[in-house]
């Protein structure tokens, strides 16, 4: 009797440290463009998050968002636990979760110099850094991205769980074919540069820049896409912008990087309804995690 007793407590602590569901981990990214464009696409915006039951989401450019407003929104789809960067004014970063969130950082590299933040939180056992880069010059996002991979670095090492999700605005090796013959968008870029100075798109050296998204990979941060897909513009500004030139306009900004032990069994989609061509500028990527 002692011997089936010890034989079924041993079974009893294993099944304890099960997971107790075997569904995957949804993890999405959404950059909603100016606050849902200034609030007018917010309520088909919760309409349509709320039916994809993600269990955490990231969000940029939160325009006109406070904590206590965030908290409310996130509730109307499903999430009881919500966080923003807190600063006055600009375009904060949130993540809202179905479990509770440990708000651990707010990154802020090289306060005053109008760098971009990074929010780092903790929900479901992984560390969540929300970032939202510089739009116009690759030099400022190689200092923002430097103070990601500084206080994600020891967290890989230490065996954590990491993703850094958000709109990155910076461009993958991986896509170096693809946008190599957007042709359209190398001249958009150029023209630019020569518009404005401050604009930096291409290195030194006249090439696209890679190096941002390298940053994170170079500390074992890993893109599980199988098959990237551009991530902007969407619709909502090129409504009777013909197909072929409105694919001649597409690059891939927006990203869900994983630690190795995410890795295995991850899978990234990258969803088009028809409601994400009306609620935002770019569209959400969603990733499940076994």
């Amino acid at each position: 009797m002692m011997r089936l007793r010890s034989l079924f407590l041993s079974f009893l602590a294993l099944c304890m440290a099960l997971p107790l569901c075997a569904e995957p981990l949804q993890v999405m990214t959404y950059n909603v463009w100016l606050g849902f464009n200034k609030k007018q696409t917010l309520p088909a915006g919760i309409e349509w998050i709320g039916a994809q039951n993600v269990d955490v989401l990231a969000l940029q450019e939160l325009k006109g968002f406070t904590q206590q407003s965030l908290e409310a929104t996130a509730k109307q789809w499903g999430h009881e636990y919500a966080v923003i960067f807190e600063r006055k004014g600009g375009f904060p970063q949130g993540l809202t979760s179905k479990t509770p969130i440990e708000k651990l950082a707010q990154i802020q590299p090289e306060p005053g110099s109008g760098l971009r933040g990074t929010l780092h939180c903790k929900t479901a056992g992984i560390h969540f850094f929300v970032v939202h880069f510089d739009p116009r010059n690759y030099l400022r996002r190689q200092k923002e991205v430097a103070a990601v991979a500084a206080a994600a670095k020891p967290l890989i090492e230490a065996g954590e769980q990491v993703i850094v999700l958000g709109d990155f605005n910076s461009h993958s090796i991986a896509d170096k074919a693809f946008l190599d013959g957007q042709s359209a968008l190398h001249e958009k870029w150029h023209a630019k540069e020569a518009e404005k100075k401050s604009h930096r798109v291409f290195n030194d050296a006249g090439e696209l820049d890679y190096s941002v998204l390298q940053t994170l990979f170079d500390i074992g941060m890993i893109d599980p896409a199988q098959t990237p897909t551009g991530t902007f513009p969407t619709r909502i500004n090129f409504q009777d912008t013909p197909e072929a030139e409105f694919q001649g306009l597409q690059q891939r900004l927006d990203f869900i990087l994983v630690s190795e032990n995410l890795r295995e069994g991850s899978e990234t989609l990258y969803p088009r309804d028809p409601e994400v061509d009306q609620i935002a500028d770019h569209y959400p990527v969603l990733l499940k995690l076994k």
